[in-house]
């Protein structure tokens, strides 16, 4: 065989072993998002589920007695911190429902009642969030705050949760009660 032609057939082998690689390397990209997507919707629910355990450990550790304190008087009491906290989940997750929110509020302000009500948020948020599509992650809603993708929607959740539950922790401290030991 002369050398032209040699060196034709071997690059044509070679665009076919390169393509039969290519296949499965394009079919694994092509999935990538998706694969991306349910990662990042387990870490959120993982993080919920540790959000959920501790927020309940900094409501657990305030003194019934003391669940309408406030640091000062127009701030909210520490029972309003914890309602409002468990009610933003609620906030965050009805703009994939596209359903106007409905956060509901505990049957009192009493610790038994504000602890129920925080558990059975969060749950319900769990819920909610492994139920959550691709598509709905991706997609882009708008509110009154402007607009987020589904994802970003996780995260502020996230974000919101943390600045509340940090805020009970202070009226803990003001108490002279050591907050509970971050989780993460």
């Amino acid at each position: 065989m002369n050398q032209r032609v040699t060196h034709r057939l071997y690059n044509k082998i070679c665009r076919r072993v390169a393509m039969g690689a290519l296949l499965p390397i394009a079919f694994a990209l092509a999935m990538l998002p998706a694969a991306a997507q349910s990662n990042f919707q387990a870490t959120i629910v993982k993080h919920l589920t540790t959000s959920r355990d501790f927020t309940l450990k900094v409501a657990e550790a305030m003194p019934a007695a003391d669940y309408g304190y406030k640091l000062t008087p127009p701030q909210m009491s520490f029972a309003e911190q914890m309602t409002h906290l468990s009610q933003g989940l609620v906030y965050f997750l009805s703009q994939f429902s596209g359903e106007k929110p409905n956060p509901g509020k505990p049957k009192s302000e009493s610790k038994e009642d504000v602890v129920a009500f925080v558990r059975q948020s969060f749950d319900n948020a769990i819920a909610t969030v492994q139920k959550l599509t691709p598509e709905q992650l991706e997609k882009t809603y708008k509110s009154e705050a402007g607009t987020s993708t589904g994802t970003e929607l996780l995260l502020g959740m996230l974000d919101h949760t943390t600045h509340h539950r940090a805020s009970a922790e202070m009226y803990l401290r003001s108490k002279g009660i050591t907050p509970p030991e971050y989780q993460y």
